[in-house]
């Protein structure tokens, strides 16, 4: 298995299991939790269980770039919160597509900050992956009300990942050990939150089961396959491959949320997938490459 074919692999996993997180939040919300404190159980959670089966990564930290670190979690903590007060407005397989302007954010971070030139296969792909969210929103622009009031926060939300993904190799931190403190730095920071404004409950024992899965699949196993496929093959392309989450995300929705898809997000799918191709194809299955990254 190539490098290549590998981190294309753990992003398609990352993006299937990170497509379940609106779903699952959203139904722990449903019973009255804030999102402010249902995202501290997250990040909680997911801490505890990283520090349980993984204590040498998560305790012994041989490097650390402070400053790089604390604006990571900053971006993963305005991403979280952000996208889930979009969710409110305007549904989650929505939201989801409108937090994916981040691979263009991303990309303009890349070319402003590293001075990075894109290929025009990426470029192509972009173009593509573009044109395939403004479907999968089934172009329902509306500079009024809920709609765009959802829209600008989830474009907030896609810029603080962005931010985040930028920084994940600037930390000088493994997979794991950079997932473990950004969920602790993230339930701090929404665990200060809920308190002050009055907001924090503790979750009923029947949540224990949707609680677990919101740590598990929603977040430990998505950041690290995630973080381990930015090793491997780039920010950018690791960006663009997870643009399969929306798609991932409008499926759960219609299978658990009932929610349904028009035949102009259907073909906002078929242009992802042409997208993914015009990315990934011609490298999938070269014999030889380079990790994009050192770090393990």
């Amino acid at each position: 298995m190539t490098t290549e074919f590998k981190g294309i692999t753990l992003a398609v996993l990352s993006a299937i299991l990170y497509g379940s997180l609106p779903i699952i939040g959203l139904q722990i919300t449903a019973t009255g939790l804030s999102i402010e404190s249902m995202l501290f159980w997250r990040f909680l959670l997911s801490f505890l269980l990283l520090a349980c089966f993984f204590p040498k990564s998560v305790f012994v930290v041989n490097k650390l770039m402070l400053w790089n670190f604390l604006f990571a979690v900053t971006g993963y903590v305005i991403s979280s919160f952000f996208y889930f007060k979009c969710a409110e407005y305007i549904g989650t397989g929505l939201a989801m597509t409108v937090f994916f302007v981040y691979p263009m954010i991303l990309a303009l971070l890349n070319y402003v900050l590293l001075k990075e030139t894109l290929p025009f296969s990426q470029k192509l792909g972009m173009l593509f992956a573009f044109s395939a969210l403004l479907f999968l929103t089934d172009f329902k622009f509306h500079y009024q009300g809920d709609v765009f009031m959802g829209f600008v926060l989830g474009i907030i939300g896609g810029a603080g990942y962005a931010v985040y993904v930028f920084l994940t190799r600037a930390t000088g931190l493994k997979a794991i050990t950079l997932t473990a403190w950004v969920c602790l730095g993230s339930a701090t920071f929404f665990g200060v939150h809920s308190i002050t404004n009055h907001t924090f409950v503790l979750p009923p024992l029947s949540l224990s089961l949707e609680l677990a899965e919101l740590a598990i699949i929603g977040t430990v196993l998505p950041i690290i396959f995630f973080i381990k496929a930015v090793n491997l093959i780039g920010t950018i392309k690791t960006s663009l491959v997870s643009i399969l989450e929306p798609a991932t995300t409008l499926t759960f929705g219609m299978l658990f949320l009932a929610e349904q898809i028009t035949w102009v997000q259907s073909t906002g799918l078929l242009l992802m997938i042409v997208s993914l191709f015009i990315l990934e194809g011609p490298g999938l299955f070269k014999k030889k490459l380079m990790p994009y990254s050192t770090q393990k």
